[in-house]
């Protein structure tokens, strides 16, 4: 498969879901946000599945030229039966371009969490890394697949999924956003060590939960496009 990521931010890469990508021998193209800027964006219709990012970004507050056209670009990929994956900064983009509302969440939600698995299960209870202080309604016909105790984490539209949480984050990439956010922690009386600690504690059972998360996600692709070509979503 022809899998598009769109990298937000630099440092914001998209880490275990590149390892997992190169392992099932997806070809894989980069598009950056911030150089694509107000576009022109691709055709989406070029690529197998759409994966936007997590960004420090707000969709519904943050001024950036690129934001607006890649909500035009996810929903237009979605709409043509191009799945999308959107984490993060890109399920609440994702959930703007299918009719959701974005807006400023009561709390932050910072570290490592478990989820209430719903749907099925199709999100497995984690823990899961999180740290996002927006937070989205669900759009029209979206079926929640994970929430924790205070906001909903996961949605599917068809054959597109949204995760407010990170799957595709490495240890590496974890202790950069620490490192760069030590005030948001200590004002938010988040642990910073022991993020740290159960980050390391856990990276490979992490590991292994986020490749079968992707696999599931991916599964469902194929059949998805199909649903949406054929009926709406599902």
């Amino acid at each position: 498969m022809d899998l598009c990521i769109v990298e937000q931010e630099r440092d914001a890469p998209a880490g275990l879901l590149a390892e997992w990508a190169v392992e099932r021998a997806h070809r894989v193209a980069t598009l950056y946000a911030q150089e694509l800027g107000a576009g022109p964006w691709p055709d989406p219709t070029r690529y197998g599945a759409i994966v936007p990012l997590g960004a420090a970004h707000s969709v519904h507050a943050s001024p950036d030229p690129w934001i607006a056209p890649q909500i035009a670009f996810l929903r237009a990929a979605h709409e043509a039966g191009v799945p999308v994956l959107g984490v993060c900064f890109g399920a609440q983009a994702l959930a703007a371009a299918l009719g959701g509302e974005v807006r400023a969440a009561p709390a932050p939600e910072i570290g490592w969490l478990e989820l209430e698995p719903l749907d099925g299960g199709a999100v497995a209870p984690g823990p899961w890394f999180a740290w996002h202080e927006d937070t989205f309604t669900l759009p029209p016909g979206a079926v929640e697949l994970a929430r924790s105790a205070a906001y909903s984490h996961g949605f599917r539209v068809g054959a597109s999924v949204g995760l407010q949480f990170h799957p595709e984050v490495t240890p590496a990439i974890v202790e950069g956003w620490v490192s760069d956010g030590l005030a948001t922690l200590a004002a938010n009386r988040v642990d910073a060590d022991a993020i740290r600690r159960q980050t390391r504690d856990d990276a490979a059972a992490h590991r292994a939960r986020a490749f079968a998360l992707f696999d599931t996600i991916a599964a469902g692709w194929t059949k998805g496009r199909t649903t949406v070509q054929s009926g709406g979503p599902g």
